[in-house]
């Protein structure tokens, strides 16, 4: 039987407007949430990760990588299309497992980067993250 053994979230801002990050172009990344959470001595153990992005774009069209590292090693990465022709504003929702999370107190964090030369988009919010550990 599977069981939950901590639960934390951060929630930068419930709303959109309620921020303004500039997105960079790669390699060059921007840290949007982290949160921290503390996974069990067991076997088996993993953390769901969860992160809630929204984001506005200017005309045009590319795309958006989302990272999230344990620490400072990557354990997700996600592209995304961003098409600004259709729709200014879009919302993101990333699932992550992390299957190999040492035990601990482990800090998750979930960063942005545009992969396409010439497109603007900031992180405008909403922008919550959430990490469970189970065993």
């Amino acid at each position: 039987m599977t069981t939950l053994f901590n639960y934390n979230a951060t929630v930068v801002t419930p709303i959109a407007g309620g921020t303004n990050i500039a997105v960079p172009l790669t390699p060059a990344k921007t840290d949007i949430a982290s949160v921290i959470v503390s996974v069990p001595n067991v076997v088996p153990r993993y953390v769901e990760i969860n992160a809630t992005i929204g984001i506005e774009g200017s005309p045009g069209a590319g795309s958006v990588l989302y990272r999230i590292r344990r620490g400072g090693t990557e354990i997700y990465y996600s592209r995304i299309g961003v098409e600004t022709s259709f729709t200014t504003y879009e919302l993101n929702a990333l699932l992550a497992i992390d299957g190999n999370s040492p035990p601990g107190p482990q800090i998750y964090t979930v960063s942005i980067e545009s992969v396409t030369p010439g497109l603007t988009a900031a992180v405008i919010g909403p922008v919550e993250i959430s990490a469970s550990s189970f065993g």
